[in-house]
């Protein structure tokens, strides 16, 4: 198994071509928008990649089959990447069944098992339903980007002003407090991946949703197609994405191992 450099990712671009789900993230760290590691079977048109989105998942592409790649990537994800003194986790994502079948045999006797992650396809004709939703903001409410003045107050918005990764955010805010936040993770194959956070003594007062419209609108502006996934157990969540234009989708099968499984 080799890593490839930054500039050598594009060669796995094409194995991941036509993937239906965790689009902005995958294609984040092959465009360089995201920091992460792909490793490849060789340099020279490789057939079988793992890609690692840091912070985030762990993804695999190609030939299933090529057993001795295989090997080495279970080798190096439990002698490297989950050997460290603290609680460690990892979340594996395929994208055929054929892949799922092989990371069944390498990871159930590690103690892997399968857990599910909703996805969502977004229609820009139900989320029309929002026009004019500024008209209807709560006095003392406003709604804006993230920008640098914001960033100088909330450190953690910083990232999103880094021009290299293509991120981006808005957040509503009832006087002097950020009330919700909506953010890009990560933008890569032309769609972004949102996360989205409310203050615990703003919720259930619409703001998550006037900052998942700022954001929305954001996003087409740039020409990007948003991404809503979340686990199964996240009720509100789910709530959300449909009012704001989201379908159902189907759910996406992962391999899931933390310590102590």
């Amino acid at each position: 198994m080799i890593e490839l450099s930054s500039h050598e990712f594009g060669s796995v671009s094409s194995l991941f071509d036509g993937i239906e789900h965790n689009v902005a993230l995958v294609h984040s760290v092959i465009e360089g928008n995201s920091p992460g590691r792909v490793f490849v079977d060789r340099r020279e048109s490789p057939s079988s990649a793992y890609l690692i989105h840091e912070g985030a998942f762990h993804y695999v592409a190609g030939d299933p089959s090529n057993g001795e790649f295989n090997d080495a990537m279970i080798a190096y994800l439990f002698d490297e990447v989950l050997s460290g003194p603290e609680a460690q986790e990892l979340v594996l994502f395929a994208f055929s069944e054929a892949w799922r079948q092989a990371l069944d045999a390498l990871l159930s006797p590690r103690g892997a098992k399968r857990i599910r992650r909703k996805t969502f396809a977004f229609h820009p004709t139900r989320f029309h339903a929002h026009d004019g939703w500024r008209e209807s903001l709560p006095d003392g409410v406003c709604v804006q980007c993230i920008d640098e003045r914001l960033a100088n107050r909330n450190p953690d918005y910083t990232p999103l002003l880094d021009p290299r990764t293509q991120r981006f955010g808005a957040c509503v805010a009832v006087g002097d407090d950020i009330a919700s936040a909506c953010t890009a993770v990560a933008v890569g194959g032309g769609e972004v991946e949102i996360d989205i956070h409310t203050n615990e003594t703003h919720r259930r007062q619409g703001h998550a949703l006037r900052a998942a419209c700022a954001f929305i609108e954001q996003a087409q502006a740039r020409g990007l197609r948003p991404n809503w996934s979340c686990w199964p157990e996240r009720d509100a969540s789910c709530a959300l994405a449909g009012k704001l234009g989201f379908e159902d989708g189907p759910d996406v099968p992962a391999h899931f191992w933390m310590t102590g499984m």
